[in-house]
């Protein structure tokens, strides 16, 4: 390595201010809020009962700062990775709940969420905070297990 090359200048174990799913980008992002809106999404209980979860989360954009070495914005390519996330950090969650408790507890599904897409290693651009959760007992004729991102203000 060369003296005062970047690579060579840190210590080993000094990452420096990169996160650990850092996105580095040299093109324009969307800068525009998103909703992610999940619909009829079956969760299979604790005590194997199966309830429906509606769930609206905004990813908000991240404001750029100085120190701050992600790029802040959306990226569309994300958007089934982030999905995939929300769905599965449920289906989790839900395994070591009873149908009950998730039926009144619905803050427990919005922390599911926001933890889920906090942690994931898709959305850097943005932060994640649930608006509404509402949870169903099941019936059949509400499964849909829909999804969309809306630009927010459309």
């Amino acid at each position: 390595m060369r003296e005062g090359s970047a690579v060579g200048s840190r210590t080993p174990g000094d990452h420096g201010r990169m996160g650990m799913f850092a996105r580095h980008s040299s093109r324009p992002e969307d800068l525009r809020d998103r909703d992610y809106v999940l619909t009829g999404c079956p969760l299979v209980a604790q005590d194997d009962q199966v309830v429906l979860v509606d769930a609206t989360v905004r990813l908000a954009v991240r404001q750029a700062t100085d120190d701050d070495d992600l790029a802040p914005g959306y990226d569309p390519a994300e958007e089934m990775a982030m999905h995939a996330v929300c769905v599965v950090v449920l289906r989790l969650m839900a395994d070591g709940v009873p149908s009950h408790e998730l039926l009144v507890g619905r803050a427990r599904v919005a922390e599911a969420l926001e933890q889920g897409l906090a942690f994931a290693p898709v959305g850097a651009g943005v932060e994640a905070r649930a608006l509404s959760v509402e949870v169903h007992p099941y019936d059949p004729d509400l499964v849909s297990l829909q999804h969309e991102f809306r630009v927010v203000g459309s």
